[in-house]
């Protein structure tokens, strides 16, 4: 609606300049109206059961320049709520695209996390082996010093 109330005076516009300008008027607006009428004239003709040849009068000039004027006026009002859709249109896929990136990253960026984190857990595995094998080594040499009863790192760990 709001579309349709900037485009009005533009319409208007276009429409008094079709009507004062000669070239404009005979070249723009004539040809047009006189084919809305001829088509408008036959499509009713065979609505109404019309199968023969249909005689369609033509336009005054005044006629014709008032339609081809009124013509332009809508063309230029669906022009340019046609241009705004598509505008809006564009924006919104633009927008609905940037927001599929960004989501697109975030996962790439947990996903790289969860890696990250899947090889400090495989390191910390391997270092807790490590230490478990080094701890079986000291155990095993102070028993043979004579110390007796040493916890293991699975009791010391409870």
């Amino acid at each position: 609606l709001a579309i349709k109330q900037v485009s009005k005076p533009v319409a208007k516009a276009v429409a008094s300049a079709a009507k004062h300008n000669d070239f404009f008027k005979r070249y723009v607006c004539i040809p047009p109206a006189r084919l809305y009428n001829w088509s408008q004239t036959q499509i009713k003709m065979r609505f109404l059961g019309s199968t023969g040849k249909v005689t369609v009068r033509a336009l005054t000039e005044d006629v014709a320049v008032e339609l081809g004027a009124q013509l332009i006026g809508e063309a230029t009002i669906y022009t340019v709520a046609s241009a705004t859709l598509i505008a809006e249109y564009t924006r919104q896929s633009i927008s609905n695209e940037r927001k599929e990136e960004k989501k697109a990253a975030e996962i790439k960026e947990l996903h790289d996390r969860i890696d990250d984190m899947g090889l400090m857990v495989e390191r910390q595995d391997a270092e807790l082996r490590e230490l478990r094998r080094f701890q079986g080594t000291m155990h095993t040499a102070l028993s043979k010093k004579g110390i007796k009863n040493l916890p293991s790192i699975d009791e010391q760990s409870r």
